[in-house]
């Protein structure tokens, strides 16, 4: 469905790796079951919290969703992404592991 190729950098305008594969990075299948029932699946390698903050995006989960849960008429190129309340993602990183920490440690 979707390919995309790895940057230099983790902004919008990196510089491509050219050396790099090209890879998919969205993609569907639909298969049957062992009790012989056909399902319909949506993956993504993308959606880190500061990935979500592009409509595109959020579109593109949004109609994989309605396809998935066989709403195809409400797939549309326009359909309403917006956020429901505040969204302010933190960016994320590489080297800040603490170790120990617990979730009850972020209150």
């Amino acid at each position: 469905m979707l390919y995309g190729q790895s940057t230099k950098g983790m902004t919008a305008d990196a510089e491509l790796m050219w050396d790099k594969s090209i890879m998919p990075i969205a993609w569907t299948l639909e298969y049957t079951g062992e009790s012989g029932n056909t399902s319909k699946v949506f993956t993504t390698t993308m959606g880190a919290s500061v990935d979500l903050e592009s409509a595109d995006l959020r579109r593109l989960i949004v109609n994989a969703s309605f396809w998935g849960l066989e709403m195809e008429d409400a797939i549309a190129d326009d359909v309403n992404v917006d956020y429901v309340g505040e969204y302010k993602p933190t960016m994320f990183g590489f080297d800040k592991f603490q170790r120990g920490l617990k979730p009850s440690d972020y209150k």
